[in-house]
C-alpha cells in the first residue's frame, strides 16, 4: 500500500523543511524535529506561505522539485502528481486518449480493466486526501484561538486566506466525490490518532461541498479579479456549476436551474475566448481572457513531471513539429485508430529535465506513433 509521505499534524515543517517518515514501533520515541506551530507562526508571513504549500500541492509532488523528497511513497513522483492522475483516471478509461507505456496500471487504465489495486488509482486517492490533510491543517492553524495565542488576531487577510483553503479542499473532495464516489469526510475538526472516519456518502458529499462554496462566496475575490493562480468567485462558480450538474447522480435531485445560474454569473464576468486558442498552453498564459483556474507551472520553480510538463510533451512525437517544445515523449495520443481499446500500442519514450529541458528524441520507425 501506497503511504502519505508526510504527517498533516506537522505539515507546517514544511514551510522550513522537509520531513521523512518511516515505520515506528516505538509509540514513546520523542519527535526529533524541533520545527512545529510553535516556531514556525512567528512571522504573520509563514500563513501565506502556507497557503501558498495549499496551492502547489496541485502542482508539485514533493518539497524539492520533479523528484527527490516525494509528498506520495511509493510511486513515482511523476505518476503520483496530482494535474496528471486527475487527467489520467479522467481520460484514459474513455475514447478520447491512449497511452503508450506499459507501466503497470496504465494498459488496465486505456482498456477499463482497472481495480482498486491500480497503482495510479491508489495514488491519486491518496493525493487527494492528501491535500485534504493540508487544508485541515491550515484552517487548525488559523483559528481566532490559535492565531490569538501568537499575537496574529489582527491579520486582515487571514479569513480571505481561510475561504481560499477551504475553496481548495472542496475541489478535492469533489474530484474525490467525481472519481470515487463515497469516501471519508474529515474535517478540521478531526482528531489525529481518532478511529478512522465512516465513508460518507454522496450525497452527505454533495451537500458539504455546497455548503463550504455557499458559505465562503463573500470572502473571495470578486469573479475573474483574483491574483493569477489563486480561487474567486468565478472560480466557485464554475465549481459549483460542475457539482450541479451531476447531482442526481449524487441522489439529490435535480439542480440543473442552479448550475445554469452559476454559469450566467461565470458569463457575465471578465471572462472571453481567447482568440488564439494556442496561446492558453503558453508560458504567458496568464494575459489569456479565457481562463478562469489556472494551477501555474514553471520551469524553474515549480518543476514536476506531471502538470504541464506531462500535458505539453507526451503528446509530441514522431515527426510532428516540436519547435517550441524542444522534445517529445511519443507517449500520448489520440485513440482514434483504436475504438475498441485494443491492440495497445506501446512505444519508448525518453526523459530529461521538466520546464521545457526534455531530452531530444530519436525517431521512431514507421508506424510506431498514434500522433
Amino acid at each position: 500500500m501506497r503511504s502519505i509521505g508526510r504527517n498533516a499534524g506537522l505539515v507546517v515543517a514544511a514551510l522550513a523543511i522537509g520531513l521523512g517518515t518511516s515505520a515506528c514501533t516505538d509509540l514513546v520515541v520523542e519527535p526529533k524535529s524541533t520545527v512545529s506551530s510553535a516556531n514556525i507562526f512567528t512571522d504573520a508571513s509563514a500563513y501565506r506561505s502556507f497557503l501558498a504549500k495549499l496551492y502547489a500541492g496541485l502542482a508539485v509532488s514533493g518539497q524539492q522539485g520533479p523528484h527527490g523528497d516525494p509528498d506520495i511513497e511509493g510511486i513515482d513522483e511523476g505518476f503520483g502528481q496530482y494535474i496528471r492522475g486527475y487527467w489520467q483516471l479522467q481520460e484514459l478509461p474513455t475514447d478520447d486518449a491512449v497511452i503508450g507505456w506499459g507501466d503497470a496500471g496504465l494498459p488496465e487504465l486505456v482498456t477499463s480493466q482497472w481495480a482498486s489495486t491500480n497503482q495510479f488509482v491508489g495514488a491519486m486517492y491518496y493525493r487527494i486526501f492528501f491535500q485534504i490533510a493540508l487544508v485541515n491543517e491550515f484552517l487548525r492553524e488559523t483559528t481566532n484561538e490559535a492565531l490569538s495565542q501568537r499575537g496574529h488576531q489582527n491579520i486582515p487577510e487571514i479569513p480571505h486566506y481561510r475561504a481560499e483553503a477551504r475553496f481548495l479542499r472542496a475541489l478535492s473532495y469533489w474530484h474525490g466525490l467525481e472519481l470515487f464516489g463515497n469516501v471519508p469526510l474529515v474535517t478540521e475538526d478531526f482528531t489525529a490518532g481518532s478511529p478512522p472516519p465512516d465513508q460518507a456518502t454522496r450525497a452527505e458529499l454533495f451537500d458539504f461541498v455546497e455548503s463550504e462554496l455557499t458559505d465562503i462566496r463573500s470572502e473571495l475575490p470578486a469573479v475573474g479579479a483574483a491574483e493569477y493562480g489563486r480561487a474567486d468567485q468565478g472560480a466557485l462558480s464554475m465549481l459549483l456549476a460542475k457539482l450541479y450538474l451531476n447531482a442526481e447522480v449524487y441522489g439529490v435531485g435535480d439542480r440543473y436551474a442552479d448550475a445554469l445560474a452559476e454559469v450566467q454569473t461565470v458569463i457575465g464576468g471578465p471572462y472571453s475566448l481567447d482568440p488564439t486558442y494556442q496561446d492558453m498552453f503558453l508560458a504567458d498564459n496568464h494575459r489569456s481572457p479565457e481562463i478562469i483556474f489556472a494551477v501555474p507551472f514553471d520551469g524553474l520553480n515549480t518543476q514536476t513531471w506531471g502538470g504541464t510538463t506531462f500535458l505539453a510533451h507526451a503528446a509530441v512525437g514522431g515527426d510532428m513539429n516540436r519547435r517550441r517544445l524542444r522534445a517529445g515523449l511519443r507517449l500520448v495520443g489520440p485513440a482514434r485508430d483504436a475504438p475498441d481499446r485494443e491492440p495497445l500500442r506501446r512505444w519508448r519514450g525518453r526523459s530529461g529535465q521538466p520546464g521545457g529541458h526534455l531530452l531530444h528524441d530519436q525517431p521512431e520507425p514507421p508506424g510506431q506513433q498514434l500522433g
